[in-house]
Formats: structure tokens, sequence, C-alpha cells
């Protein structure tokens, strides 16, 4: 078999590229404690997706102290679809969901963490990393490396997630806004 050094040369470009690629995505980032998230009763929120021109609603169960998080998703007509549990054991699904989500449980609890937990808590998690938290009156934004992951904008009332790597918006309010009002709600971009 004749060997081809042009084949040899494609066969090293392709994996040099894709090990390239992989080095420049972001690892998990590093969760902050949980006794720094002030424990609450539970609550129940409307999330909103927004994903290439597409909208879909959800109800949000979200339970946390000073151990773990849960986070249960439910259909709007009530069914339970995935629950997300954070601890110190990590983020996982418990295997009574009800579809195959289309991300991890450790991205879902980053994106909750970075939404629920004071500036501090995520200062000092994101030290001795490639994360970083910038935060201004406003806003906070989510960096790897300088680059701009994830946007939380808003108030406990609502809040909006603009995710970059995803490229979707999520909004979160309370249950009993209804969808018209969220984004009267909500701080406008």
């Amino acid at each position: 078999m004749k060997s081809h050094p042009f084949l040899r040369h494609a066969w090293l470009a392709a994996a040099l590229a894709l090990l390239v690629g992989c080095a420049g995505q972001p690892l998990n980032p590093p969760p902050p404690k949980f006794s720094a998230l002030p424990e609450t009763d539970t609550r129940m929120q409307r999330l909103t997706f927004h994903h290439q021109d597409q909208r879909h609603e959800l109800i949000g169960v979200l339970r946390h102290d000073e151990r773990s998080l849960r986070l249960a998703l439910l259909s709007p007509q009530g069914q339970r679809l995935l629950t997300l549990v954070h601890d110190d054991h990590g983020a996982r699904f418990l295997a009574n969901t009800a579809f195959d989500p289309p991300f991890s449980a450790e991205w879902l609890a980053s994106r909750m963490a970075w939404s629920l937990w004071p500036s501090p808590a995520l200062v000092q998690a994101f030290a001795a990393s490639d994360w970083s938290l910038v935060e201004d009156r406003e806003d906070r934004t989510i960096r790897y490396r300088n680059r701009a992951i994830a946007r939380i904008t808003g108030s406990a009332k609502c809040r909006i997630i603009d995710d970059f790597e995803g490229d979707y918006r999520l909004y979160i309010a309370p249950l009993d806004d209804d969808t018209d009002r969220i984004a009267a709600t909500c701080p406008a971009d």
C-alpha cells in the first residue's frame, strides 16, 4: 500500500484543527459555594426561551438551601419534563426525565448559578480560573478568557439571561405574570 503524503497531512491538519477548536471551548465553570446562596422558599416561575426564532414556555419550580439546588421544569400543562439537582456531588438530571435535553446538567446549573448567586460568591468561585464576572449597576457579564459567554440583566422580579454560546435568550418572571406583561416588566435591550 502506497503512502500518500497529502492524505497524511490532511488528516494531521484536521486533527490539529479539532484539538485547537476544543481548546478554545470553555470548560465547566467552577461552582460557587451553596452556603453563599441565601435560602428562600420554593419559587414557581415562568421561563420563556427564545432560540432561532422559536419561543418555548415552561414552568420552573426552584428550591435551594445551603446544601443543594433543585429545579423542576414542567410543561405549561404541568407535566414534569426534567429535574436538575446540583449539590456537593455535582450537577445531574434525575432519571425520571420525560425528554432528553439538548444541554448538560452542568451547563444548566452554571446558568442558574450566574443568575442566583451574589456577585462576591461568583468572584470567589472564579478566582484562579479562566472565568470572570464583570458587573455594573444594570447587568452582569460572565466571561471565559475575556470572551463574553452570557449577560444577565433585570431584577429579582424579572431576569433576562442572554447566552451568547447557546444563542438563546431566557426570560424568568413570576408565574402570575402573563407572557405579554413579561416584555413590559423586563428591561429592554
